[in-house]
């Protein structure tokens, strides 16, 4: 059984560039002031903001109140470049060379934080047993 639809997917996204300090070695390669993107978006109904923001060790969803996030835009860099994106109903169809090891259970893991070479679910699911998680929402027979 499919999870059920719980709301249309964003239509607009907003990409904030910020970052100067060199703090890795591909630091180097980017330009001061482009050295770290996250994005963000709004919900009208629950009047809310999501934020996305993959970092070095995980990647970061915070949702947030209107006033967490006037909190968080002006924490930002005063260096900092946002745009806005309004995203096409039909994604570009991305090449399969791009999606070579982001796809569901790489990019579950990652988002969770995990050590795991996990390149399938199952996979994924017994590194999870191991980093101690357990079972949750069980469904009775």
């Amino acid at each position: 059984m499919e999870p059920a639809e719980i709301g249309p997917i964003p239509s607009v996204w907003y990409a904030a560039f910020y970052g100067d300090q060199d703090r890795w070695w591909w630091d180097k390669i980017c330009s001061p002031g482009f050295r770290h993107v996250a994005a963000f978006t709004y919900y009208p109904g629950p009047d809310v903001w999501v934020i996305y923001d993959v970092t070095f060790n995980r990647t970061n969803i915070r949702v947030i109140s209107r006033t967490e996030w006037m909190a968080w835009i002006q924490s930002l860099p005063s260096h900092r470049t946002i745009l806005r994106a309004e995203i096409p109903e039909d994604p570009w169809p991305r090449p399969w060379w791009l999606k070579l090891t982001f796809w569901c259970a790489p990019a579950v893991a990652h988002l969770m934080g995990i050590r795991s070479r996990a390149l399938r679910p199952q996979a994924l699911y017994r590194d999870l047993l191991v980093h101690g998680a357990t079972p949750a929402f069980e469904i009775s027979p």
